[in-house]
């Protein structure tokens, strides 16, 4: 049992890195979110995006230096990562208005799952797209 176990965190260690410094980001963006939601009364798409400019940085490093360590140039790694955050930002800050509106609950219990999908498609994106995440033979 222990040996199947082992195997399946070797082989899942990218993906569980991943989660883990998803949420250290989710927690800062939600702290700030309602930080910046009960500043500016309401204003949920300018919380999202002054939340999200400090989750992102954080979580950029983060993922860039732990989870994929990735070895391509800073600038090529973090224009395509912000691409990435504006585009989740605006998709997280329509969604989550949208069903505030519509069904006038807070808006934190709505930010939570449609993150949790987000969250998905970023692992992918990352891992393909903008770290390139070399295979385990090619790792140093």
């Amino acid at each position: 049992m222990i040996e199947i176990a082992k195997k399946l965190i070797k082989r899942y260690k990218t993906f569980i890195k991943y989660i883990f410094v998803a949420g250290i980001s989710f927690v800062i963006d939600i702290v700030f979110f309602n930080i910046f939601n009960w500043i500016f009364a309401s204003k949920i798409i300018v919380a999202t995006i002054l939340a999200r400019i400090i989750s992102s940085f954080i979580n950029y490093l983060l993922n860039r230096n732990k989870v994929f360590k990735s070895d391509e140039k800073n600038y090529k790694t973090i224009l395509k990562y912000y691409i990435l955050v504006v585009v989740q930002m605006f998709i997280s800050a329509l969604v989550v208005d949208n069903l505030y509106k519509l069904l006038n609950i807070n808006a934190t219990f709505i930010k939570v799952p449609v993150e949790f999908i987000l969250f998905v498609c970023n692992y992918l994106i990352q891992k393909l797209l903008i770290f390139k995440e070399k295979n385990e033979s090619n790792k140093k």
